[in-house]
């Protein structure tokens, strides 16, 4: 989560502001008199972007690794001088590193490694029990300033920490995702939890009242309210105590106690830019607590009827009941220290939007590299890539060429030696000439067209007569090009593969290379993050595309044409033309006849007979009767 409200802070007694935005470079401002103090830009030790910043109290002893000499000599020092301590930046990385930037000697001092192995979330700082971090592995590392390593580790849980908070007695630790978690660092054990807020929370607070009542204010991405719990192990109360109910999504909290009247009075910036204060006294409200105060900045525009807003970035609530705010653009940002006014809902500042022209102007000219422009007389001396200027007088008299800047890179274009006759084409040589005239001179027209080429023997061959010189420019202009499209940064990446096979030993000889690839090296590690999900995108496509040409191979195959057996149905005609010509029809027809006659004739026989038969046994019967 590295947005701004992540990456900017307020140190503890308001003396300084920090911030490290998206190119990497750590700003950090005297509130007092909103001057620019440092402005550090990382090297090889922070080549991932930072994603979380916050404020930590150093001693002089756990500053960094000291050598057994200093420690002796230290032991001498008086009592006071051993308790003295240093504002130190820490910052957490997407690396997983943190690192600790002291403000005294302009550096970065410590390197905390091997404590998380992804993006760090969160961080809190107490000078009971030091620094804690949290990070996207779901691990909470508890670090040691004093051997710069690791005290304690232990699980969160199974979602990412995005806020942590410790109480003012340091014996507790409080985590939050959706879930706030209240840890005891002595058994690491939870004591209890708070559920009420539906996004990540990316605020915690803690307001401690007396020796045994302490409250905890909480603000997640999204939402309009803060939270107010009550941190008490006895209670397990499911809803917040109090809400305190803002017009959009915070920005930034600060919280102070009033011992005179035991108010808590919380300052929250949202994302408007406004700044809105609120009064809660503990035990007090039950329904969502407006705020008593609304500051706004305006800019003061002459002859205009509308009104321009100017942004409140942060705010700080001082010792002395006042209110710190940072406002404008972090370019040109202005620190005020305002006096609350309650007789009013709204508190709005008038300020003058005019710049200081003078200030800019110098400090652009602090930034901007001096850059000898191109001078166009009668008597200069065009030389080929190379050759240096000879140490004698120059010949003022020579007429020299008589030719403007633009005929002679019309007379270098691309095609000039291929439209002579006779003559061989030299790329090579005009591209080299074209890149040095479009880096000496800025122009982006020339730039576009001698960079966008995808040949790489020209390449290869502008490369290898390109003078060292002119190195340095190309690697910057690369640099640009690798940030851009995917057609653009294809192409750096051609021209970088050959200026440093060609270059190497150039590269290798200067103190400065690290300075000069640090930017290349932080893209390229940037990109290798988003390696292993493209990779695993790239295989669950080619799954299901290879899903999907295999079912319309199988719906498109020809059965028959891989067939085991083929069985044909005899037709009759051709069977009764295999056998032999035979006239069935007079024989059959013929013995049916006869044997149709035969059955006639025997039938009769049969019926003559049996009538014998009986007439006999009638007489037979008449004979006995008579007898």
């Amino acid at each position: 989560m590295a947005n701004t409200a992540c990456c900017s802070a307020f140190s503890p007694d308001g003396q300084y502001y920090a911030y490290c935005g998206n190119d990497g470079k750590l700003k950090i401002w005297e509130a007092a008199n909103g001057r620019l103090k440092h402005e550090y830009t990382p090297n090889r030790h922070l080549s991932s972007p930072c994603s979380v910043l916050g404020w930590i109290s150093v001693s002089q002893q756990s500053a960094g690794n000291a050598s057994p000499s200093s420690r002796k000599r230290r032991r001498r020092k008086s009592v006071s001088e051993e308790a003295e301590h240093k504002s130190v930046v820490a910052m957490g990385s997407v690396s997983g590193k943190v690192m600790l930037y002291d403000i005294a000697a302009a550096h970065v001092s410590v390197v905390l490694e091997n404590g998380h192995s992804s993006t760090v979330t969160a961080m809190a700082w107490s000078t009971c029990c030091g620094l804690i971090t949290a990070a996207d592995d779901c691990q909470i590392v508890e670090w040691n300033l004093q051997e710069n390593g690791i005290k304690c580790k232990w699980k969160s849980g199974k979602a990412k920490v995005t806020a942590l908070a410790i109480p003012a007695n340091g014996k507790s630790l409080l985590s939050a995702e959706r879930i706030i978690k209240w840890w005891s660092l002595t058994t690491k054990q939870l004591i209890r939890t708070f559920t009420g807020h539906a996004n990540h929370v990316v605020f915690l607070r803690t307001v401690k009242i007396d020796d045994s009542t302490s409250y905890l204010i909480s603000g997640a991405s999204a939402d309009g309210y803060l939270s107010v719990w009550s941190l008490d192990k006895h209670k397990n109360d499911k809803a917040s105590m109090a809400t305190l109910s803002m017009q959009d999504e915070a920005t930034s909290v600060s919280t102070i106690l009033v011992e005179e009247s035991q108010q808590v009075v919380v300052l929250a910036t949202t994302r408007s830019g406004q700044a809105q204060l609120f009064k809660y006294q503990p035990n007090g409200h039950t329904k969502p607590l407006k705020p008593s105060l609304n500051i706004a900045v305006a800019a003061d525009v002459n002859q205009k009827e509308t009104v321009q807003q100017i942004p409140i970035l942060a705010g700080h609530l001082t010792e002395d009941e006042k209110v710190l705010m940072a406002y404008g653009s972090y370019l040109n940002l202005t620190f005020e220290k305002v006096t609350p006014d309650f007789s009013d809902k709204v508190q709005c500042l008038v300020r003058s939007e005019k710049l200081d022209t003078k200030k800019l102007k110098e400090r652009k000219d602090e930034t901007i590299s001096k850059v000898k422009p191109t001078s166009i007389e009668e008597d200069v001396k065009y030389l080929a890539p190379g050759i240096g200027v000879p140490t004698s007088k120059r010949n003022r008299t020579s007429s020299g060429s008589q030719l403007l800047l633009k005929d002679r890179l019309e007379n270098l274009s691309l095609n000039a030696d291929a439209n002579t006759p006779g003559r061989i084409p030299t790329k090579g040589a005009n591209m080299t000439q074209l890149l040095m005239q479009a880096l000496n001179s800025k122009d982006k027209t020339i730039l576009t067209t001698v960079l966008f080429t995808k040949n790489e023997t020209v390449i290869r061959n502008t490369i290898t007569k390109l003078p060292v010189q002119a190195i340095t420019p190309l690697l910057k202009e690369l640099t640009v090009m690798l940030q851009g499209k995917t057609y653009a940064s294809k192409v750096a990446v051609m021209w970088l593969q050959a200026l440093i096979a060609t270059h190497a030993a150039h590269l290798m000889s200067r103190p400065d290379i690290t300075e000069v690839l640090s930017p290349i090296l932080s893209f390229i590690d940037a990109k290798l993050m988003l390696l292993t999900a493209v990779q695993r995108l790239r295989g669950r496509v080619s799954l299901i595309t290879g899903q999907i040409s295999q079912a319309n191979e199988e719906h498109n195959k020809d059965i028959m044409e891989e067939s085991l057996l083929v069985y044909q149905d005899p037709d009759s005609s051709d069977e009764g033309a295999d056998k032999d010509d035979v006239d069935l029809s007079s024989e059959s027809d013929d013995n049916w006849e006869e044997m149709s006659d035969q059955d006639v004739q025997d039938e009769q026989d049969e019926e003559d007979i049996k009538s014998i038969k009986s007439e006999s046994d009638d007489m037979d019967d008449n004979d006995s009767m008579h007898s």
